[in-house]
């Protein structure tokens, strides 16, 4: 077995010009365990890992380095699915769907398969330097629990791997996590487009569904007492007028359990808002950026702290300046005059008027480069 530990970039593109493990096969970690896989090509050594398991092959997941490979390679995704993946890629979630591609023949299941960009940074740059997908499964035989102590695999399961690659130390996890497999039904299948749970890992199926049927959209400023409540009421309201199926929230950086600001509320309930007098801030978690299809800051500086404290899925966290095509930040109109509040009021509703057209008009793409 070939060891490869952390590699830079460099050494890995001179690793694979060297041997492009056309059918060798790859022990990789994928953000949350570890997998055995071979390229996608591969199709005898994808056999012999099955056999390897001694199960038929179903459940196998393919490994892309990212949402745009999609397009691509020209592979149509159903709008709902593309929604998921914005909001779960890279991430824990794989998500079978059909595809008509004779490449995929040899793992689909019901011409279904299923896909996931990974946590794991280097391995995203492995699979890209590959130019081809890995078809992933956990090292376990089947029915059993999946290995995930490094000197126990090796030990057990080592004549499995032609070529292992290894991340830094420091990034792999104590325990295994397997991800969460969802399968889409189209229209054509029953009616409405729906999921079922093929395995429920670390990401709620629960939360998966909700977010299929009803992506959230939060909205964050620093304490959630001023500019979010105003931009989250706002575009509950305008959604509901428009029919379209999201939801909506708003937190802060800041503790929670306050009221709202007086000038705020009563703008909003002047607009017929009534359910601004129940508002109290919250404080933003992971769990809240991970459960929200788009998460829109009010500055920049609290778009890069989150982004920098949920790296995974800065993505899909943007200004409401930004994702509008403005720059700059909405500025705090706390401690000012009602007539200030009045500018930040209809400059947000400017801003959200915008954005419900290009929701509307399928204009949000969150993923501009490579993540």
């Amino acid at each position: 077995m070939i060891k490869v530990n952390n590699p830079s970039p460099k050494k890995l593109i001179s690793i694979l010009n060297k041997n492009p493990l056309k059918q060798e096969s790859i022990l990789h970690y994928t953000g949350t365990m570890w997998g055995v896989g071979a390229r996608l090509s591969a199709i005898d050594t994808i056999k012999r890992i099955n056999d390897l398991k001694q199960r038929d092959g179903a459940g196998m997941i393919v490994l892309v380095p990212n949402i745009m490979w999609f397009d691509e390679q020209n592979i149509p995704i159903p709008d709902k699915i593309y929604a998921l993946m914005q909001q779960y890629f890279p991430g824990n979630l794989s998500i079978a769907f059909p595809v008509d591609d004779p490449r995929f023949e040899h793992i689909a299941l019901n011409g279904k398969v299923a896909f996931r960009v990974p946590e794991d940074p280097l391995l995203r740059l492995f699979i890209e330097l590959l130019d081809e997908p890995i078809v992933s499964t956990s090292i376990n035989y089947s029915s059993l629990p999946a290995e995930n102590d490094v000197a126990r695999l090796e030990r057990i399961f080592g004549s499995w791997f032609d070529f292992a690659l290894y991340p830094s130390r420091r990034v792999i996890q104590d325990g295994a996590t397997a991800s969460t497999i969802v399968e889409y039904f189209g229209k054509k299948e029953g009616g409405i487009e729906d999921l079922k749970c093929l395995r429920e890992g670390s990401v709620p199926f629960y939360e998966v569904k909700k977010s299929f049927f009803q992506p959230l959209v939060m909205f964050v400023c620093t304490a959630n007492i001023c500019r979010s409540p105003i931009a989250e009421k706002l575009f509950a309201k305008m959604i509901r007028e428009q029919q379209l199926n999201l939801d909506t929230d708003s937190s802060g950086l800041l503790e929670g359990g306050h009221m709202i600001s007086l000038f705020s509320m009563q703008l909003l309930m002047q607009n017929g808002m009534m359910e601004a007098q129940e508002h109290v801030s919250k404080k933003i978690t992971p769990e809240m950026v991970a459960r929200s299809w788009l998460v829109i800051t009010m500055e920049e500086r609290q778009r890069n702290f989150l982004r920098e404290a949920n790296p995974q899925t800065s993505h899909k966290i943007l200004t409401l300046n930004e994702i509008t095509g403005f720059g700059g930040d909405i500025e705090d109109p706390h401690g000012s005059s009602l007539e200030y509040y009045q500018k930040t009021y209809a400059l947000i509703e400017e801003r959200l008027n915008i954005l419900i057209k290009m929701i509307k008009n399928d204009e949000i793409k969150l993923f501009k480069d490579k993540q």
